[in-house]
């Protein structure tokens, strides 16, 4: 009988201290949001050449990686897969430990060239968290590069493409991004 009794103040303690740090965690979350990114078309630059690229899940798959490493110099810790859908697997810094996330994402080409990335699942460790807080806790959490657009109400994250500084003044538009069909295309402009 002793053992029943412990077992269950155990368990109550434990959801007990669940509910405090939920808690904890929204009253420390902060009210602003973001505004939307401009959703005017960006237009490709005057340009002398225009170069189409096509690629495929899995050589995307090793240049995301790649890009991502350099360009956020380890800030954070995760990585991108892409099969039918965009998967961000990591881990996130809380209360002095790491707890493991999956963030799987639907992708598509907007029309001014960006990459609009759809929330469709996350799991925070074994759980499933509300959506908005997670990507609000993330977006607070780190500091991101000008061209990613986390929107936590929207459920959307937006990768300016046409923003990103790629090299010596080239310019890239997501032209195709189909994960089921692995038609996967982009345009580089280089300009005059």
């Amino acid at each position: 009988m002793k053992n029943k009794w412990k077992v269950s103040f155990l368990l109550l303690a434990a959801v007990v201290l669940l509910v405090l740090i939920y808690i904890f965690y929204l009253l420390f979350q902060p009210v602003e949001q973001k505004p939307p990114a401009d959703a005017a078309p960006a237009l490709p630059p005057e340009s002398q050449a225009e170069f189409n690229v096509t690629t495929t899940k899995e050589d995307l798959t090793i240049v995301a990686n790649r890009f991502l490493e350099e360009e956020l110099n380890g800030q954070i810790d995760f990585s991108v897969a892409l099969d039918d859908l965009v998967a961000l697997q990591g881990s996130l810094p809380v209360f002095n430990s790491q707890i493991d996330f999956l963030m799987t994402f639907d992708a598509q080409a907007m029309e001014n060239g960006n990459l609009l990335l759809t929330q469709e699942s996350l799991s925070l460790g074994a759980i499933d968290l509300p959506v908005a807080n997670v990507l609000k806790f993330i977006e607070d959490s780190y500091e991101f590069p000008e061209w990613v657009d986390v929107q936590p109400n929207d459920q959307e994250i937006i990768i300016q493409v046409t923003e990103i500084d790629v090299a010596a003044g080239l310019n890239v538009k997501t032209n195709q991004f189909n994960l089921r069909e692995n038609d996967i295309s982009f345009s580089i402009y280089v300009p005059r």
